[in-house]
């Protein structure tokens, strides 16, 4: 079933250029690990939280010792990429510098 608002092949490359470091699972889970000082990381996800909140379009934090792992999907599309989950992984980038996260 396709769903209206869901990216192609195409558009998540294209759009997957403009953000390094990020990659796609399984066409389905745009995903980034970063790494940085342990308690830095969960002031990081924190910060992430809020972001999440403003924009109502969550993804899955995993934080470890001194990584955060950031998985997004929109599950309303079936688990499909779209434009959400590519603004919100910019919005993130846009912040991790702060936190010192590379």
């Amino acid at each position: 079933m396709a769903y209206a608002d869901a990216l192609s092949a195409e558009e998540i490359e294209e759009r997957l250029g403009q953000l390094p470091g990020w990659e796609v699972e399984e066409g389905r889970t745009l995903q980034r690990t970063y790494r940085l000082a342990h308690l830095p990381a969960a002031i990081f996800a924190v910060h992430i939280a809020g972001i999440q909140a403003e924009l109502n379009h969550h993804s899955d934090l995993t934080l470890g010792y001194d990584t955060l792992h950031v998985a997004i999907t929109t599950h309303a599309a079936g688990g499909r990429l779209t434009d959400k989950d590519f603004g919100l992984a910019a919005r993130i980038d846009a912040v991790a510098p702060g936190h010192g996260a590379q």
